[in-house]
């Protein structure tokens, strides 16, 4: 259920001054811009939440004991 992302990314030395998705229409500096691919996975560390055993319902989500 990861998504992955494309994104033009300019830096200063190792601060990031600007980032825009691939292919955005009004970047006008696209050709010196580094290209990143970034994968978003909301949900990549369920297993080991779920792996508690006990769990009890507070204010209408499930939380672990």
């Amino acid at each position: 259920m990861s998504k992955r992302y494309k994104f033009n990314t300019r830096w200063n030395k190792d601060v990031l001054r600007c980032a825009c998705l691939f292919g955005n229409p009004c970047c006008d500096r696209f050709k010196t811009c580094e290209v990143l691919e970034l994968t978003l996975d909301p949900y990549g560390d369920i297993e080991e939440c779920m792996k508690a055993r006990k769990y009890k319902r507070m204010n209408g989500s499930i939380v672990q004991k």
